[in-house]
């Protein structure tokens, strides 16, 4: 009588075998998420450490800054006539048209030079202009307009607002309506 034993516990080997994956991957299911939930996130007492991080910087080191928008659009390329403009024109038009959108006016600073021909006002009178950003806008908006060729300048404007700038790319003089 060995057949009907051998019958009986063949049919239950897939079943146990099947409970005993099922059981296996509860098990091991319950154990990740106890871990997940048991993991220090810092130390509680003296004698516990947090894990060393990987790349960790230096204490006095500042985080970087991060990077200044990108003003909307693009400083025009070529002047009225549609001939390009000078690759300092063209080169110093781009930075002062960044750092007008970034409203950084350190470095709008560094690119104003007011020029006694068109009896310029000093910085001093023009940063308190450029720190309000509906005049910063305006600025845009005129350097996004393909400027007049002058003497020994390129006159930018729109709707009232001109800006001037130099043959080396720097800001000549600023009218705001």
């Amino acid at each position: 009588m060995s057949a009907p034993a051998a019958s009986a516990g063949a049919g239950r080997g897939p079943w146990i075998a099947s409970a005993a994956l099922g059981v296996a991957i509860v098990v091991a299911a319950a154990l990740s998420v106890l871990t997940l939930v048991t993991a220090p996130t810092a130390p509680t007492s003296s004698t516990e450490t947090a894990p060393a991080p990987v790349a960790a910087a230096p204490p006095s080191a500042a985080p970087a800054p991060a990077p200044a928008p990108v003003p909307a659009g693009t400083p025009a390329a070529a002047d009225t006539a549609g001939r390009a403009l000078p690759a300092a024109v063209a080169t110093g038009v781009q930075g002062l048209y960044t750092a007008l959108g970034a409203g950084d006016l350190p470095a709008v600073e560094q690119r104003y030079r007011p020029s006694a021909a068109f009896d310029a006002a000093p910085w001093s009178e023009v940063a308190p202009l450029l720190a309000q950003p509906a005049n910063r806008e305006q600025l845009l908006a005129a350097l996004r307009e393909p400027p007049q060729r002058r003497s020994g300048i390129y006159r930018y404007s729109a709707g009232g607002t001109r800006v001037g700038v130099d043959a080396q790319g720097r800001m000549a003089f600023v009218l705001l309506p």
